[in-house]
């Protein structure tokens, strides 16, 4: 679920807890779901989503836009009309509330996750660890691997820099499957 950056603290302080999209928004109760928050596409948190509900823009409350951070339905329509162009009335809206699971401090780039079929860093990490004889990287990414693992993914990203920390990564990935892990 993408977010803009300006919206990062108040969600993973809990200030926010619902995100109002324009129009009809494909999401399920009990799912869950990345937070990228944009432009840096950086997943920050886990979410699972709570509810889903669709509603006319007149119908709106101020619970709703407490629920996603705005202290009233005014403030609310202000932020929704800068985003979507002007609504109306009649316009449809979807109502999407999530509870944070997991809080990433360092953040993970979405091609991260993507490249490695969603699997989170350390989970790589963790696998290759505990499979390691069915597995065989060189010392180089054992190191690097054991850095994510044991110091988290900012740590080893500026020890070792973003771009071997992701080949690492990817091929520790693609080594686990091979071998039948994941």
């Amino acid at each position: 679920m993408l977010i803009n950056s300006s919206y990062k603290s108040r969600i993973l302080r809990g200030d926010k807890v619902a995100t109002i999209r324009y129009g009809e928004y494909e999401a399920k109760p009990g799912s869950e779901v990345y937070l990228v928050i944009t432009p840096s596409d950086t997943a920050v948190a886990k979410v699972r989503i709570t509810r889903v509900e669709k509603k006319k823009v007149r119908e709106l409350t101020t619970e709703d836009a407490k629920l996603d951070g705005f202290s009233d339905v005014k403030e609310l329509l202000r932020e929704l009309n800068r985003i979507y162009g002007e609504l109306y009335g009649d316009d449809e809206v979807t109502i999407i509330g999530f509870e944070v699971i997991k809080r990433f401090e360092d953040g993970i780039p979405l091609k991260w996750l993507k490249g490695m079929n969603y699997r989170e860093p350390v989970e790589i990490a963790r696998l290759y660890l505990e499979n390691r004889e069915k597995v065989n990287l060189s010392r180089e990414a054992d190191f690097v691997l054991r850095r994510i693992y044991n110091e988290g993914l900012g740590k080893a990203v500026r020890t070792f820099g973003p771009k071997r920390v992701q080949e690492t990564l990817l091929k520790a990935y693609h080594a686990l499957y091979a071998a039948g892990v994941i």
